[in-house]
């Protein structure tokens, strides 16, 4: 009797693995089928609007580009070999949209998220510097001397922070086309929006690219940088 209850207990350990077996199998499928399916459809939406495809599969980078009139969009998922305390590697996002049709030649102009203003005097430089550094990484090293300033409509202002070296040349960049962009944005991360002397970038970081809905979203504030 006791043999026949190990043996059943045998049984059904197998049983066990077997099914987990199974399901694991399935996730896989399921997720590697809905990957093929996002992909694609962004391929349909490049083909409908006449932008290039180009595919991105790199042992550690993994994504696209999208190359359309006056504009590039790349969208990156990168992996490193360090193992994070999960046991997997981590993943880090660098979705920028960029064209050099349009620039600043008075200065870094950055319009992101709403950022409480802190008066704190060099502590105060400091937390925006890290903000800044969250917003553009390694680039923040660029956006020294920018200062808050206040443009656009206050609906603008409850929801976007700007800065800048020079107010006026805030005003020129922020038009009305781009305004509205900004207001109807849906996605759920807020863009930051970089005008430099080599050309315009539109950045998010925290999240994989890869929905039609996302990248329509980014060329749409495109258009608005390049004036409708």
């Amino acid at each position: 009797m006791e043999l026949e209850g190990e043996m059943g207990d045998i049984v059904v350990s197998l049983i066990v693995i077997v099914v987990v077996g199974i399901a694991v199998v399935a996730i896989f499928v399921i997720s590697g089928k809905k990957k093929t399916e996002r992909e694609k459809a962004i391929q349909q939406l490049a083909m409908k609007n006449g932008w290039q495809y180009e595919k991105v599969h790199q042992t550690h980078e993994k994504g696209f580009i999208l190359r359309g009139e006056d504009w590039t969009l790349e969208a990156i998922a990168s992996t490193n070999d360090t193992p994070s305390q999960a046991g997997s590697s981590e993943v880090s996002f660098a979705n920028t949209w960029h064209t050099n049709r349009v620039n600043s030649v008075g200065g870094m102009v950055l319009i992101g998220p709403k950022v409480p203003s802190v008066k704190l005097g060099g502590l105060g430089d400091m937390l925006l510097q890290k903000a800044l550094q969250i917003m553009i990484g390694e680039e923040a090293d660029q956006a020294l001397g920018l200062k808050e300033v206040f443009v656009g409509r206050t609906s603008f202002r409850d929801r976007f922070s700007v800065w800048a070296t020079d107010q006026e040349n805030a005003e020129k960049l922020l038009t009305y086309e781009l305004e509205n962009e900004l207001l109807n944005w849906k996605m759920k991360e807020i863009p930051v929006i970089k005008f430099s002397a080599g050309g315009v970038e539109i950045i998010t970081r925290q999240d994989r690219m890869d929905t039609p809905e996302k990248v329509q979203a980014v060329v749409d504030l495109g258009r608005g940088v390049l004036g409708g």
